[in-house]
């Protein structure tokens, strides 16, 4: 199932995930994920947010 922090997640956007990874932060982060896309800092854990390309 997608939801709304799998919408506005990189891989998700790019056809890279298909939002049934149930091991990724956007299944069960409260937050807003885009922000934490954005700023590159995650609030929840407050932590750095790095991408593997």
């Amino acid at each position: 199932m997608v939801n709304s922090n799998c919408k506005k997640c990189i891989y998700f956007k790019e056809g890279k995930c298909n939002g049934e990874d149930v091991s990724c932060i956007c299944k069960f982060c409260p937050r807003n994920i885009s922000i934490c896309i954005t700023t590159r800092w995650c609030r929840e854990t407050e932590s750095p947010v790095t991408f593997d390309d």
